[in-house]
């Protein structure tokens, strides 16, 4: 009985101070469980939870990585090859990097690995696995519900994964999703849907689910049929989201009436411009309050993503969105910069343009916090600077309390244990990175 081991490669040296509370299984390595025969042996190992063990035996080893933890992942590939085991890498990065992840394996799997690992698991018990193997977006009513039993209950602690859909109707400049899962927006059918939450349910210890889709309303027809089909579950679930949702008050009543909470929004910049110019242009800046009232009128606390860099902007850009934050109560604000992630347009232009900076080699740097590119207006110095601030300003006890006290009393309690959840990584990122040549307390700087 031939036995795989399947990794999700997290390195765990680098620290995500926007990550959630509390870590929840990836869904990759468990659906590719599913894909199996049954006469393989299969153990799995997310390192969101537990580091893998280099030195457990296998006769091939899997390897899934995103574009942060690479390096990590490749290290870890060489440990086995040194052993003589097969490796087959996928995922987000190494479908992205194809050229530089084949140095690093067998062979490799580019974009979505349902279609084909038939022909993977064929070739490698012929002993003929090996290059690069094209996975094709598939249809999602032939995906296998994910093999869950795999994972210790430990994973299961608080919430848990389910996806409904894959891909992104939207295609913004700065984005890798439509890369790797197309620009086709799919749908697995509701009532398989519905048994993977009831299976999830099975295994946590709460009533809390999070849909890992792009866009959960991204087929706003296929929405309402699924959020009908949860309301008898009672559960809370949370998702990813476009600020657009909000123009189907229909939706948003279902989206309610189903137990949503809480939904990531990507509202990116508060200056049209920079909108425009990312392929956002369905985003209105002179709107944003408007969506934001009807998200809170649902009682839906906005995880709110703000996005620094882009070529309009100036140094007051932080202290402007800060205020537009706290005006219009976004409960829980997550930040970042303008980060060119491999196979974006965004990274092309940039590259085009000569802007990269020698830290763009560095795959350990795509936290989406370190500058690796030379901005338009203002110094990579100024604007990494320009993102601490804005993080210690929002992250502070008396902002929170004041723009959660903006938004709905209903699930009020819920936003405020998110913010302070991530209050000590946002700290310790802040302490150890704000420049030691700046004395005295985190304040914004006079001249912005």
């Amino acid at each position: 009985m031939p036995k795989a081991l399947l990794i999700h490669a997290t390195d765990p040296n680098l620290h995500c101070a926007e990550q959630p509370p509390t870590p929840f299984p990836v869904l990759g390595i468990t659906t590719l469980a599913a894909l199996f025969p049954d006469h393989w042996q299969l153990e799995l190992i997310d390192e969101n939870f537990e580091k893998a063990d280099t030195s457990r035996d296998a006769d091939l080893v899997i390897i899934s990585t995103l574009t942060l933890n690479a390096p990590h992942a490749y290290e870890m590939a060489a440990v086995f090859k040194k052993r003589n085991i097969p490796i087959l890498m996928g995922g987000m990065h190494p479908s992205a990097c194809p050229e530089e992840a084949i140095k690093h394996c067998n062979a490799l799997v580019i974009g979505e690995a349902e279609g084909v690992f038939h022909k993977v698991l064929a070739d490698f018990e012929a002993g003929t696995m090996a290059g690069v193997y094209k996975g094709e977006t598939i249809d999602l009513s032939t995906v296998p519900s994910p093999r869950l039993d795999y994972l210790p209950a430990s994973h299961f602690k608080t919430l848990g994964p389910v996806q409904a859909t894959r891909g992104c109707p939207y295609d913004c400049d700065f984005c890798s999703v439509t890369t790797f899962f197309g620009h086709k927006y799919r749908f697995r059918p509701v009532e398989t849907v519905i048994a993977d939450v009831k299976a999830v349910l099975q295994r946590t210890k709460s009533n809390i689910i999070f849909f890992v889709d792009d866009n959960i309303a991204g087929n706003p027809t296929y929405a309402k049929k699924l959020f009908t089909a949860l309301i008898p579950l009672k559960i809370r679930w949370g998702s990813f989201a476009s600020i657009t949702m909000s123009n189907d008050l229909e939706l948003m009543a279902l989206a309610e009436k189903s137990g949503c909470v809480q939904l990531f929004i990507g509202f990116e910049s508060i200056q049209q411009e920079n909108l425009d110019n990312s392929h956002k242009k369905w985003v209105q800046v002179d709107k944003m309050k408007d969506h934001i009232k009807i998200f809170h009128d649902h009682g839906v606390i906005i995880e709110g993503s703000f996005v620094f860099g882009h070529d309009q902007e100036r140094k007051d850009i932080f202290a402007r969105t800060a205020h537009f934050i706290q005006e219009h109560g976004i409960q829980v604000p997550v930040f970042g910069v303008l980060t060119p992630y491999p196979a974006t347009r965004l990274r092309k232009r940039l590259e085009d343009a000569g802007r990269l900076l020698p830290a763009a080699s560095d795959w350990r740097l795509y936290d989406a916090t370190h500058v690796l590119f030379q901005p338009m207006h203002m110094s990579p110095e100024e604007l990494e600077e320009g993102l601490l601030w804005i993080k210690k300003y929002c992250g502070s006890p008396s902002t929170i309390f004041k723009r959660v006290l903006k938004g709905p009393r209903k699930n009020s309690l819920m936003a405020l244990g998110i913010n302070f959840s991530m209050f000590t990584g946002r700290m310790r990122q802040i302490n150890e990175r704000w420049p030691k040549k700046i004395k005295g307390p985190l304040v914004r700087p006079g001249s912005w």
